[in-house]
Formats: C-alpha cells, structure tokens, sequence
C-alpha cells in the first residue's frame, strides 16, 4: 500500500534547510526563483522526513542516488534512497503552495498540478481522445497528473513521449510496449486541498492510498531543531 503526504510550501520553515545534505544545498542555491527555491525546500523536507520516520533513521543523514537506470548516467535519474529497504520506492512532486511525498513497496509516480493556473495545454502531449476529453483546464490538470505519475512510476519521465500514453477518465489505456500492459499499473486521483489535483501510479494492483498532511510532521522537525537537545546533525 502506498503513503502519501503533503504540506504546504510555506509551512516548511527556513530553519529546516539544515536537514538537506551538501549536494541538495547546492542545487537549491542553482535555482534562481525564490518560489521555486521553496518549493525545493518543502519537497525535499518532506521526503527526507517522512523516509527518515519509515526507515528510522536520521532525516538529515539519508542519502540518495539519482543514476539513472535505463542509461547509467548520474544525475538525472529517479532518486533512490542509498541503503535504504529492499523494494521501497518513492516519488515526489510539487506545484503552486504545495508539496507532495508518495512512498511505497513497489514501483511507484506521483504527480500534482494546480488545477487554476489556466496555461494552455500543450496539443501534442494528448492523444486525440484525450483533447476531446478535456473541456477545461481543470480537465486538462487532471488528465496530465495521470499521465505524469505513470511516467515516474517507470521512472523515465519525458523521456517517454506523453501521447504514448493515453488515459480515459481514470483508467490507463494505452502504454508504449517497452513499459509493459495497462493492467500492470493502478491508478489513484488523490484527494488533496484544493485547487491542487493529483494522482498515483503503483505497478501492480493498489488500494486506495492513505492520504495525510505533513504539517505535523514538519511542526516537529521544527521544534526539535529550536530546542537545545537533540538537535538534527548537519552533514556538510
């Protein structure tokens, strides 16, 4: 069964920077938009605390490996937790104000979009029957999510043309060969605040996921590191 957990960008305080190692500090810093460096932040936090309370170990001592596995370049591959338990899987995602953690025992993507930001979608990452399909925006976003979260679940993300997928309300319909049958994967529409929609792709049959805040978890880490003892080690 999967987990998934969300907070709210600006209810992960600055102070918890401290949990991110060296390499994520670094890439946080490459990211010029004070919005996006945020939401950094909040994702990667949110991650790292809740592997950090499912593995029971020190959040700010996880470290991942991001190789990818299809082509065995560093960098830009699914992030795995290094040492982490056989078979778990995670995947994260964030849009507008929101972040979003899914952790599971399989494979497992998860994608959320803010169903109000109005951009026009783009024609050639639908199949025809998915344009029909789409009235709004709103339909749009959450018709993507499902594409999206498949995508991660395989863990090759663009690399796969989108319209090789096809999703019809919320049942997968059609894949590229390489990535298996339609029957393999399950997907899930999440129920998170909105305006935010997203969805869940596990390979193999799924339960409705549990869906919760994080705001909990993060209040702790916060007040944890405020205190004198114990506070959360810095790996530089």
């Amino acid at each position: 069964m999967a987990d998934v957990w969300y907070v709210g960008v600006d209810q992960v305080p600055e102070s918890l920077a401290v949990l991110l190692d060296g390499r994520d500090r670094a890439r946080r810093r490459q990211i010029l938009p004070a919005a996006d460096r945020n939401r950094f932040l909040a994702a990667w936090v949110l991650v790292r605390l809740v592997l950090g309370e499912k593995l029971g170990r020190d959040p700010a001592a996880l470290r991942f490996d991001r190789s990818c596995t299809h082509c065995g370049a560093p960098g830009h591959g699914k992030p795995v937790v290094e040492a982490g338990a056989p078979g778990l899987d995670f995947s994260l995602s964030h849009a507008g104000g929101l972040a979003v953690v899914a952790v599971s025992d399989r494979a497992v993507g998860l994608d959320v979009e803010d169903s109000t930001a109005g951009e026009q979608p783009p024609a050639s990452a639908l199949t025809e029957r998915e344009r029909a399909a789409c009235g709004s925006y709103a339909d749009f976003a959450r018709l993507w999510t499902r594409k999206e979260a498949v995508l991660k679940a395989v863990g090759r993300g663009l690399a796969i043309h989108p319209q090789r997928i096809e999703v019809l309300g919320s049942t997968l319909r059609a894949l590229p060969e390489e990535l298996g049958r339609p029957a393999d994967y399950s997907l899930s529409d999440l129920p998170l605040p909105a305006p935010y929609v997203g969805s869940l792709a596990v390979l193999g049959p799924e339960a409705a996921p549990s869906v919760r805040s994080g705001t909990d978890l993060v209040g702790d880490a916060a007040r944890v590191l405020s205190s004198s003892f114990p506070r959360p080690r810095i790996h530089r």
